[in-house]
């Protein structure tokens, strides 16, 4: 995937890959922490899988994250949601 140009082309895992490659080491274990034995392989899978991602590509997918929290007005977790 390196390189990517396609941001469109991600997958949910990728896209929640990069976020927790982007936020600090503290962050990424509490996250972690949040996730049964499969999320975190799945996690792992997708990070070790990503190869280069460019800031642009980055600050996308920010922007793409803000964009829906700031829409909704809140986030819900569920099973449908997942």
């Amino acid at each position: 995937m390196a390189g990517r140009e396609d941001f469109r082309g991600l997958t949910g895992p990728q896209k929640a890959a990069i976020l927790i490659l982007s936020v600090s080491e503290d962050s990424a274990m509490k996250l972690f922490s949040l996730m049964d034995d499969d999320e975190i392989k799945e996690m792992s899978q997708a990070m070790a899988a990503l190869g280069r991602i460019d800031a642009e590509m980055v600050e996308r997918l920010f922007v793409e994250f803000a964009d829906q929290v700031s829409s909704t007005g809140s986030l819900h977790g569920s099973y449908e949601t997942t």
